[in-house]
């Protein structure tokens, strides 16, 4: 076996990439982070979520309203457990009963669901979550509720002021509206009043947020926008909009830079080219009967691939390549699929874990390793586990002192592009062994390392592999470790095998 090493290539690029700029996002936030009131709901022990996501650097959250007398899917009670909730929390119930008092029942539902929300996020981050109210749209959904939602704003602006200052984020205001029975001129008139009501109170105003995908009519899009401090870009950008949903696969992320793309162009019609652009990356586990979604090394590719300039296809796919700069921030969806202990009426109590340290997906470490390092590839640290189909779309280095093990009967396939453009060869994925590559397979269970040149959601034009379609492995460093048995590595440009 024969492993290429090429310190002096590596040295004399890594001073030419260090001087690129890579992407500064405000942390990241997380979408329906759990608290104290979804115990009515039948999830248990939530009160540390809100610490917990910022903790390992989540900086925003926003949290799905339901109205106190909603129904669920099945016709019951949504918060079905609310009436026992309120007797083992009186102090909670007093609050309650105070907003609805002032307000009526139905805004002061509302005003004690967000500020409940604020206050525990203060509380539990000493200040350092931010919270965005809404959907407004949802909640004040016509002409006749301007009025209640002109008071809402400045009941909670003022709770925010005595007992949790600066906790609010911004104003939610819109989820999707293309896609739904939302009127542009509502729309419009929701933005409008909620900042005559900061204006009348003299306040600085909060950034108005509003989450949309930019594959429709930019006749339907632009109305949308024009009032946006922040869009956030819906996950069908590379999720939702196939019909059916299917697994995600790593070449899907690619279309993440394509809505980016997008949007900003829908941003500029809409006269409003200073709007900051941030996309919402999957962390929902949607699928129970097929793999984890994502799996580590995929929670891994979306993040670090959305941080760095992405490849955007316009006709010139493979000739003149156009590199997109990465959004201005990263959310994730959803909280509640990645981590929870549910139970409903009759039934056992159902836990989920997709986020902790240790636990299958391991989904925190691969967050924090992409926002932490600073080169253009996947970083591995710990120990890995790769194992079925895994697809590859740029570098990967396995960290010294970590460990990469590839189970029997696993098939790896590499890009023919490599989309975050680093190594010694920036067209090229590389395999990046610091630490310890174990790759043994069987005679009955071989592994192989391969193109992936006939994946059609990497390439318009799918083809036969050939000879240097991806790099090959290079060992590099001193504690650089491998153990190769069983393993087919094929299409490779530095024969290593």
């Amino acid at each position: 076996m024969k492993i290429r090493c090429d310190y002096i290539s590596l040295a004399c690029l890594f001073f030419v990439f260090s001087t690129l700029a890579f992407a500064e996002v405000n942390g990241f936030g997380m979408f329906n982070v759990y608290f104290s009131v979804d115990e009515a709901l039948g999830y248990q022990d939530v009160r540390d979520d809100l610490a917990e996501v910022y903790g390992v650097g989540c900086r925003f959250v926003t949290h799905y309203f339901r109205d106190e007398r909603s129904r669920d899917e099945n016709g019951g009670r949504f918060w079905f457990g609310l009436a026992d909730w309120l007797e083992k929390n009186p102090v909670q119930a007093k609050r309650l009963q105070q907003w609805k008092r002032d307000y009526g029942a139905s805004l002061g539902w509302k005003i004690f669901f967000y500020t409940t929300y604020m206050m525990e996020a203060y509380r539990q981050t000493e200040g350092g979550l931010k919270v965005l109210i809404g959907e407004m749209y949802g909640m004040f959904p016509s002409e006749r509720h301007d009025e209640a939602l002109r008071t809402f704003v400045s009941a909670i602006r003022s709770f925010e002021a005595q007992h949790c200052p600066g906790t609010i984020g911004g104003w939610y205001t819109a989820e999707e509206p293309t896609g739904k029975r939302y009127r542009p001129a509502h729309y419009q008139s929701v933005v409008k009043t909620i900042q005559l009501a900061e204006a009348e109170e003299k306040l600085k105003p909060l950034p108005i947020y509003i989450d949309i995908s930019p594959y429709d009519s930019q006749e339907k899009i632009t109305p949308f926008l024009k009032k946006a401090d922040v869009i956030m870009i819906s996950p069908d950008a590379y999720i939702w909009g196939r019909v059916p949903p299917t697994y995600v696969e790593e070449g899907q992320y690619e279309q993440i830079h394509h809505a980016v793309r997008s949007m900003r162009e829908h941003a500029r019609a809409a006269g409003n080219s200073n709007a900051k652009i941030e996309v919402v990356l999957q962390a929902y586990d949607w699928n129970p009967k097929g793999p984890l979604q994502p799996s580590h090394i995929n929670m891994h590719q979306q993040v670090s691939y959305a941080l760095k300039p992405g490849w955007v296809d316009r006709g010139t796919y493979g000739t003149r390549p156009r590199w997109e700069a990465p959004p201005d921030g990263i959310w994730f969806w959803w909280w509640h699929d990645c981590k929870s202990k549910s139970k409903k009426p009759g039934r056992e109590l159902v836990e989920k874990n997709r986020w902790d340290v240790g636990t299958e997906g391991s989904w925190v470490e691969a967050i924090q390793t992409e926002f932490a390092h600073q080169e253009k590839a996947i970083l591995i640290r710990g120990t890995e586990r790769w194992e079925g189909h895994v697809r590859l779309i740029g570098d990967v280095i396995i960290d010294e002192g970590a460990t990469l093990i590839i189970e029997p009967g696993t098939t790896v396939k590499f890009s023919t592009r490599d989309h975050f453009r680093g190594g010694v060869d920036t067209a090229r994925c590389e395999l990046i062994v610091r630490g310890t590559l174990v790759a043994k397979g069987t005679l009955k269970r071989k592994i192989y390392l391969t193109s992936d040149s006939h994946n059609p959601k990497l390439t318009p034009k799918p083809r036969k592999s050939q000879s240097g379609d991806w790099y090959g492995i290079r060992a590099e460093g001193k504690s650089a470790k491998l153990e190769i048995e069983h393993c087919e590595i094929q299409y490779d440009l530095v024969l290593s095998h």
